[in-house]
C-alpha cells in the first residue's frame, strides 16, 4: 500500500532503511556521554546558577514555559548555556555532544508505542501509510494525535535529519583554544530535569559583565528560518503548535555586506533582569567553524551552533522557552595549553561589554520585517512566496 502522507526524499529513506542513523549501537554509545550524571547540565539553574535578585538558586518552576496554550510537554522544555570552558581547577573541559534519537523524544509518544509493539524504530514508521498506522490501537484511540505525530516525524526527517552529523567529541584544548562551552536542551520529566540534546557552542569573545550582558534567565522571543530549505505548510503548522515562528531568514548586517544567520532565535531577558536584547541562538554565519574554535568564546555576542544542531534547536524549542545562561568570570577562558590541558592566562584583558550584534534595527523593538529579497542576494534560493 502506498503511503497517503508526503513521500520522503530518497536521501532520508535511505538513511532510515540502512539503519545507520538510529542504530542501537550508536544510541548506546552516545548515551554514555561525558559523565555518569548525564542530566547534570540540566540541573545547573537549580543547583549552581544563583538568581541575582534573591541570591538563591532558581526554583524548578522558573523553567516552565509561561504560554499555557502550549501542549504540556512543550511547556516543560528549556535551554541551559554553560559558558565555562574550565573546571574549578582551571582545566579545560572539552565537549562531548549528546543526541537523543526520535525513539526518546516526547514529540512521538504514540509512534513510540507502535514502534515498540513492532520491534522497530520510530523513524521507520515515517514511510508507513496513514491508514495502516490509524488501524493500530494508538490510532483508534487518538487518530488526530497520531496523525500530528506522523506529520511532525516526517517534517523532522525532511527539515532537520538530512543535515545530521555525528555528535562531536572535542578535546580539552584544540588549536590552542580552551574548549568547554555547551548548550543543553532540557525537559522536565516526572518532576526531574532530563537532558535531550547537548551541543558544542561559542559565545562572546569578550568576557561579559556578569548578569548584565547575558541575563541569567531569558526567554526565546522569535524563531526564524534558513535559506537552504523550503518553509512549507507542515512547518507553518508545527510553528503554530510551538507558539510561533516564521520562514524568514535573518541576516547580520556585517557593515553593509549581510551574512545570513540561519535558524536565528532571538532571546530577551526575563522582566526585571538586565541583558543585551539583540542577540540570538543561531547557526554560525557563513556555516564554518573558523579555525576549529567552537567550544571557546569567540563570537561577537550571539550563541552559535553548527548546522544540524541549529536546525534541531529551532525545530525542538518552543517560543517563550526559558533560556538560562551560566558562567563564572574566572572560568570563562579563551586559550589553553595542549600539554597540560590547563587554561592559559588571558593575554589581553577582555572585561569590557561586548558590542551588541543587531541583525535588524527593528528586532530590538520586537518587530520582525519581511526583507526585500533584492537587498540580500545571499538569499537567492529562498522564495518569499513559499513562506
Amino acid at each position: 500500500m502506498r503511503p497517503s502522507g508526503p513521500k520522503l526524499s530518497a536521501f532520508v529513506c535511505a538513511a532510515i532503511l540502512c539503519g545507520a542513523a538510529w542504530s542501537p549501537g550508536a544510541a548506546g554509545a552516545n548515551a554514555g556521554a561525558p559523565s555518569a550524571d548525564v542530566n547534570a547540565s540540566c540541573r545547573i539553574p537549580f543547583e549552581r546558577l544563583r538568581d541575582p535578585k534573591t541570591g538563591e538558586f532558581f526554583p524548578l518552576s522558573a523553567a516552565l514555559n509561561e504560554n499555557s496554550k502550549l501542549a504540556e510537554h512543550l511547556r516543560q522544555r528549556y535551554i541551559v548555556a554553560d559558558l565555562n570552558t574550565t573546571d574549578e581547577d582551571g582545566n579545560c573541559r572539552g565537549v562531548q555532544e549528546f543526541f537523543s534519537p526520535p525513539d526518546r523524544l516526547s514529540d512521538f509518544v504514540r509512534l513510540q508505542a507502535i514502534a515498540a509493539a513492532r520491534n522497530t524504530d520510530v523513524a521507520s514508521l515515517a514511510n508507513e501509510s496513514n491508514a495502516s498506522l490509524l488501524a493500530t490501537e494508538e490510532g483508534r484511540q487518538d487518530p488526530a494525535g497520531l496523525l500530528l505525530e506522523l506529520e511532525d516525524l516526517r517534517n523532522y526527517l525532511e527539515q532537520v535529519h538530512r543535515f545530521r552529523t555525528d555528535p562531536i567529541d572535542k578535546p580539552t584544548v584544540f588549536n590552542g583554544y580552551c574548549v568547554g562551552q555547551t548548550l543543553s536542551f532540557c525537559e522536565i520529566v516526572n518532576g526531574e530535569p532530563k537532558l535531550v540534546y547537548r551541543f558544542v557552542t561559542s559565545s562572546s569573545r569578550a568576557v561579559p559583565p556578569l548578569n548584565r550582558y547575558y541575563a541569567p534567565i531569558n526567554f526565546i522571543n522569535t524563531r526564524h528560518w534558513s535559506s537552504n530549505r523550503r518553509y512549507g505548510p507542515a512547518d507553518a503548522r508545527r510553528d503554530a503548535r510551538m507558539g510561533g515562528g516564521d520562514g524568514i531568514p535573518i541576516p547580520f548586517e556585517n557593515g553593509g555586506n549581510p551574512i545570513e544567520m540561519p535558524n536565528f532565535m532571538n532571546f530577551l531577558p526575563m522582566p526585571g533582569y538586565t541583558g543585551e536584547r539583540a542577540n540570538g541562538i543561531h547557526e554560525i554565519a557563513g556555516g564554518l567553524d573558523s579555525g576549529g574554535t567552537f567550544g571557546a568564546p569567540v563570537s561577537l555576542g550571539c550563541i552559535r551552533l553548527n548546522k544540524f544542531q541549529a536546525k534541531l534547536a529551532r525545530w525542538w524549542t518552543p517560543r517563550q522557552a526559558k533560556f538560562f545562561v551560566y558562567f563564572e568570570p574566572d572560568r570563562y577562558r579563551h586559550f589553553g595549553d595542549p600539554v597540560t590541558g590547563k587554561a592559559r592566562i588571558q593575554p589581553v584583558a577582555m572585561n569590557s561589554s561586548p558590542a551588541p550584534v543587531a541583525p535588524w534595527p527593528e528586532l530590538q523593538g520586537g518587530r520582525v520585517p519581511r526583507p526585500p529579497l533584492a537587498a540580500f542576494p545571499l538569499f537567492g534560493l529562498f522564495a518569499l512566496g513559499e513562506q
